[in-house]
């Protein structure tokens, strides 16, 4: 009996010993995408550069940062174009967070969503809870009590150990980590950024954006799996519904229009009619939410536009989908054809 109650001190103690931890070195530099955290202050400072102006904010994961030549459209719409594309292993909740920030009365702001958004798993991966001990400390601060000790359960025994590893490096050897802790510095982050000299090849950095937030050095293709559900999304969760109309709402109330919009897809032997079928039920579902600007079918691309991902075109294909985009504005936000009482498009 002694022994059952010692082992369940212990294992309470060693949980305590555990949790306290964490709390300690919550904000340890730890490997991470920190170009991530980079990416989304310069882009949120582009837009800033813009305040008091009406401008089209193009906000989603990669494929909008791979997918949007937003110079180019800025200069055919005759207004500033920006593209917010970040990284899709961002939450929906990080994303509409961040660009609700910087958006003005009058603006329009297009989601280009991918798939994986609309549907309804609100799980963390080990990929966004090492941003957030990394580099997204306002993403810690913003937690609820429940909600800090959910996070710390996420966190692995291996993670804590690299949490004291990286805590220690911090304090005693901050040369071997410079890279990490300049990320951490807003003001030499974007004091970087604006004497940057534009690299000669692809690189995942937030200095590899011009002034309008569009990807560089793009070119080729690089991916040859052809595998594409063009069926997805074909579900809003219902929890993903909500969030989506209570931002739609939200964003009304301060003058902004939002809209939705598509990800590419790569061509394959999919009959059009079922794509056809499949986005017109995902459409009529998604009437309660807001208004498509384009058409799935006007986004179906050749493998040879895509650069290394399905979901990730090569400057040859973001030109495509860039004209494309353009005639949907002009068609379906700027005439007014597109609103929420209008889920179709007008083609």
């Amino acid at each position: 009996m002694k022994f059952i109650q010692s082992f369940f001190v212990s294992a309470i103690l060693a949980c305590l010993i555990f949790y306290a931890a964490v709390f300690i070195f919550i904000d340890a530099p730890v490997k991470a995408e920190y170009w991530v955290g980079e990416l989304i202050l310069i882009k949120k400072e582009l837009v800033k550069k813009y305040a008091g102006q009406p401008k089209i904010i193009i906000a989603g994961g990669s494929s909008t940062l791979f997918g949007i030549d937003a110079e180019y459209a800025s200069k055919s719409l005759d207004m500033p174009v920006i593209n917010f594309g970040l990284h899709a292993g961002l939450t929906l909740e990080k994303i509409l967070q961040e660009v609700s920030i910087v958006v003005d009365q009058g603006d329009f702001l297009v989601l280009p969503l991918e798939p994986k958004y609309y549907e309804c798993n609100n799980k963390m991966d080990s990929w966004q809870v090492s941003s957030i001990i990394g580099w997204d400390h306002d993403k810690w601060e913003q937690m609820r009590y429940q909600e800090k000790l959910e996070f710390i359960s996420l966190v692995p025994p291996t993670l804590l150990g690299q949490m004291f590893v990286a805590d220690a490096l911090k304090t005693f050897y901050p040369a071997l980590i410079s890279d990490r802790l300049a990320t951490l510095d807003h003001s030499s982050v974007l004091s970087k950024f604006r004497t940057r000299t534009m690299p000669s090849a692809f690189a995942y950095s937030a200095y590899n954006i011009n002034s309008y937030g569009d990807l560089q050095k793009a070119e080729g293709s690089k991916f040859n799996n052809q595998n594409d559900d063009i069926s997805k999304p074909n579900h809003v969760c219902d929890k993903t519904a909500s969030k989506l109309i209570s931002f739609v709402d939200q964003m009304k109330k301060r003058g902004v229009k939002v809209f939705f919009a598509n990800t590419p897809y790569i061509s394959s032997q999919n009959d059009l009619d079922t794509l056809k079928n499949s986005e017109l039920n995902f459409r009529n579902e998604f009437a309660k939410i807001g208004c498509f600007v384009d058409k799935r079918e006007d986004l179906i691309f050749d493998k040879k536009y895509f650069f290394n991902g399905k979901l990730h075109l090569n400057t040859d294909g973001r030109f495509l989908r860039t004209k494309a985009f353009i005639q949907a504005i002009r068609k379906n936000v700027l005439s007014g054809a597109c609103s929420l009482n209008n889920n179709t498009t007008t083609g």
